[in-house]
Order: structure tokens, then C-alpha cells, then sequence
């Protein structure tokens, strides 16, 4: 069995993007944990955010009844689904989050879109604890509140996930604790009554009369048209937030193979920098002496740099079937390398328009970041998959160069919690990795990336 060494080119200079440094612990607000989709995305999903869906509020009759359908919920591919009842306003939020939440409470804010019509704006979930919390509670709510309304939120759903039968959840303290919380802060939505999906069921949690005494079954939420839609585009909703973690391939010929190339790949690089000296210095330039040239021949890490790119973006092209192995441990170590790495990110982040090699470059690169360019979803998927498949063929502790990868590019498509959770997994394999704290940083901060325009269209 061979050593696991991991393929790093060298030491990475400070990232220069606005709120770079360590994170200072992993909250956004003084004390809940939020996660966010749609705007200021702090720790959220959005596989695709909608164009337009109208807020079902009150008891349904029937599961599949209620609201009359008078909105659209689309996507970033402006697919159309119509939200027609409380049902499938419910089996909208793991889509919408990513992953089917756990002791948590999710806010729907409800915003007019660019058609006229009312849609579903910023998607928060929190930990149930966090708002139910006796002291803690009311700032929590408020928190949650201030996010909405900056969306241009107007109205609001909310539910509660708990892990409580509906026998156990009748004199649970800790329920009743957060919806009085969050009807304290949200004054301006009519008759908030949060809605409960617990093991045995969901319906109103203050229901006396108008749902079933056991509450409707969860299989509805499943079979509902909503559900259908998205499993039809071809979304999922991950089982847990911890689901979004990558996994690696077993130990096996695949991994193998990806650690051979990766140390191959890492050797040629050592040696191109060692003949180079590593990095563009020019003489005199500190001190503006014209004419300045660098201080050794950059042709060799220029030509290298390239033909990493355009490993990048043949691999990105090829989608399926998954490049080899062999490919992917040498796109780890091309991914370690700082202007390369960038190159990626910024003809991803502007919609493939360009071959990666085109961004090789501070200036070039940069300005893409500055730029609010409309994510596309296809663009963005592939690269995703890609860097994803990278740190999945990584050997243990020596995947973060793609994990970071992938976590930048999660943030970028306002998927918080992926990013979040992919982050965290690039620091614990190298804890000072810049990429993965400049992530964590944006979302602690609640930082959008700079396409989105709060309270305006998707």
C-alpha cells in the first residue's frame, strides 16, 4: 500500500478577496446557527430558485386541496411548477434547502417577483433549539425577521421539523417556546400558525378542528406534484445536511491509480517551479524601473498552467461517463495550484464562455468576481460533479484543493449549506486552507455572491 501523501504544489500566498482570514467560530449571528437560500445566503441550498409560487397558509381540507393554484415556482432553467396547497408548499423545502432538515425551523418568505406575482423569496432554517432557546429565543426571531424583510419578504410560512410523535409534540414546551418567538417577531404576517412535520405526520401545530386528529401522513408530502417535478428534473434532496458531506471511494485500484498520477503530476510541478523560481518576480518592479523582466524564463509554469486548464476543461466537457482516475489525481494537484485554480473558478463563475486558460491571471480572474453575472446551472453542475469527483478519488487528508473547489462554487449557487459543509470538510484536512476560510467567512457574514441583487428576481 502506498503512503498517502497528499499532492500539494507548495504554499499559498494570502487570498486577496474581500473577507478573507480565519473564521471566528460558526455562527452567523450571536447565537443561532441560519442557514439561508436565496439571498444573503448564510449556510443554504437553493437548487434552483423559483420564479414565482404564491404562500397556501391555513389548514387544508384534504392533502392536495387548499389554495388554488395562482403562481409558478420555476428554476434557474425556468422549469414551471405550480404550488397549489399547504401540501406542496411543504415538499417544496428539502428541495429547496437540499436535504431534508432535522429539529430545525424553516421560514419561507413570500416577496412579489419581477412578474407581479407573490413567490417564494428567502428560504432560512435554523436549529429548532436556537428559537425555542428561553433567552435566546426572541434574538434568533428577530434575526430571521430582519433577513426576510431585507428580501422584501411581505408574508411568511413557517415549520417546524421535530422528531416528536404528535401525542409527544401536544405538551412539548419547546414547540410552542419557538412559535411564540417567531409570531413575537413577524407581527407584519396575518395569522402565523407554523406548520410541524414530525415522524408520524405534519399538520398546523395549534390544529383543532381542521386536520386530522394523527395529522396527514408523510407519504403525501412525497407523492405530491412538487416532489414529482423535482424528481423529474432530476433533483434530490440529500436524506440529512450531513449527506452533503463528499464521499471518498473506498480504498481500491480507482484511488490507487488517482494517488500515483497525483504524485506524478506533483513531481513535474516541484520541478517547473524549481526551474522557474516559481512565480513571476520582476526585477525593479517594486521600484517602477521600466523595462522590468522577470527574474527566470516563466515559459515552462506558463505552458503548464495551460495545459492544466485545458485538462480542466476537457474533463468538465467529458461529464459523463467521470473521468478516469488518473485524470482526477492530476486535476488535485492542478486545483492545488493557486492562478490555476482561479482560472477554474472564474470561467465557471462567468458561464464557461471562455477556455480556462483565457482567465490565467490576477487581472483576468478578478474581474470576473466583480461581475453580477447570472449563474448557468449547467455550467456550474459540471464544474460541481467535477471537483466533487476530484475529492472523492483523494487520498485521505489531501483532498482540500478540490473540496475548497467545490465549496466556493456551492456559495456561488447560493447553496449554503453544501458550502458550508464542504468547507468544513477542506479545513479539517488542512486547516488554514484559504479558499474554504474565505467561503466560511462569506457565509458567516451572510455575504451574497455578487449576481444577487436582494429582493430582486432570480
Amino acid at each position: 500500500m502506498r503512503s498517502a501523501r497528499c499532492a500539494r504544489p507548495g504554499p499559498r500566498a494570502p487570498d486577496r478577496r474581500p473577507g478573507r482570514g480565519r473564521r471566528r467560530g460558526r455562527k452567523a449571528w450571536p447565537e443561532p446557527t441560519v442557514e439561508q437560500v436565496g439571498a444573503q445566503n448564510s449556510r443554504a441550498p437553493a437548487p434552483r430558485p423559483p420564479s414565482g409560487a404564491r404562500r397556501v397558509g391555513g389548514c387544508p381540507q384534504a392533502p392536495g386541496t387548499g389554495t388554488p393554484p395562482t403562481g409558478a415556482m420555476g428554476g434557474m432553467d425556468d422549469t414551471v411548477i405550480r404550488l397549489s396547497s399547504p401540501r406542496d408548499l411543504l415538499a417544496l423545502v428539502p428541495y429547496r434547502l437540499g436535504f431534508h432538515p432535522e429539529r430545525s425551523a424553516v421560514l419561507i418568505g413570500t416577496r412579489v417577483n419581477e412578474r407581479g406575482r407573490d413567490a417564494p423569496g428567502l428560504v432560512i432554517r435554523v436549529d429548532l433549539a436556537d428559537v425555542a432557546h428561553p433567552d435566546a429565543g426572541p434574538t434568533v426571531a428577530a434575526a430571521l425577521a430582519r433577513h426576510l424583510r431585507a428580501d422584501g419578504a411581505h408574508d411568511a410560512a413557517v415549520v417546524l421539523y421535530t422528531p416528536l410523535t404528535h401525542a409527544e409534540r401536544a405538551v412539548d414546551e419547546g414547540l410552542a417556546a419557538a412559535s411564540a418567538a417567531l409570531s413575537a417577531a413577524l407581527p407584519w404576517v396575518e395569522d402565523l400558525r407554523p406548520w410541524v412535520v414530525g415522524p408520524d405526520g405534519w399538520r398546523h401545530l395549534s390544529c383543532e378542528d381542521c386536520c386530522p386528529a394523527a395529522g396527514y401522513a408523510l407519504a403525501d408530502l412525497e407523492a405530491s406534484a412538487v416532489a414529482a417535478a423535482h424528481v423529474l428534473e432530476g433533483r434530490t434532496a440529500a436524506p440529512s445536511r450531513a449527506a452533503l458531506a463528499v464521499k471518498r471511494v473506498p480504498a481500491g485500484p480507482a484511488r490507487e491509480a488517482a494517488q500515483r498520477a497525483a504524485e506524478e503530476e506533483l513531481a513535474c510541478h516541484r520541478a517547473v517551479l524549481a526551474a522557474t523560481g516559481g512565480a513571476p518576480l520582476l526585477r525593479g518592479a517594486a521600484f517602477g524601473v521600466p523595462g522590468a523582466a522577470p527574474a527566470r524564463d516563466q515559459g515552462p509554469l506558463d505552458r503548464r498552467r495551460r495545459a492544466g486548464a485545458r485538462l480542466w476543461d476537457s474533463a468538465v466537457a467529458a461529464r459523463r461517463p467521470r473521468p478516469g482516475p488518473e485524470v482526477l489525481g492530476r486535476l488535485l494537484v492542478h486545483l492545488g495550484d493557486r492562478p490555476l485554480r482561479d482560472a477554474v473558478l472564474a470561467r465557471t463563475t462567468d458561464g464557461g464562455m471562455k477556455a480556462s486558460h483565457r482567465y490565467l491571471g490576477k487581472a483576468a480572474a478578478g474581474a470576473v468576481f466583480d461581475v453580477p453575472r447570472r449563474p448557468d446551472v449547467d455550467v456550474l453542475d459540471a464544474a460541481m460533479a467535477l471537483a466533487g469527483d476530484v475529492a472523492a478519488h483523494a487520498a485521505p487528508g489531501c483532498g482540500a484543493p478540490a473540496l475548497g473547489v467545490l465549496a466556493f462554487l456551492a456559495w456561488w449557487s447560493a447553496d449554503g449549506a453544501r458550502a458550508d459543509v464542504v468547507a468544513q470538510q477542506a479545513l479539517a484536512e488542512e486547516p488554514d486552507h484559504r479558499l474554504a476560510l474565505l467561503v466560511l467567512r462569506s457565509l458567516d457574514g451572510a455575504v451574497p455572491p455578487p449576481w444577487y441583487e436582494p429582493g430582486g428576481p432570480w
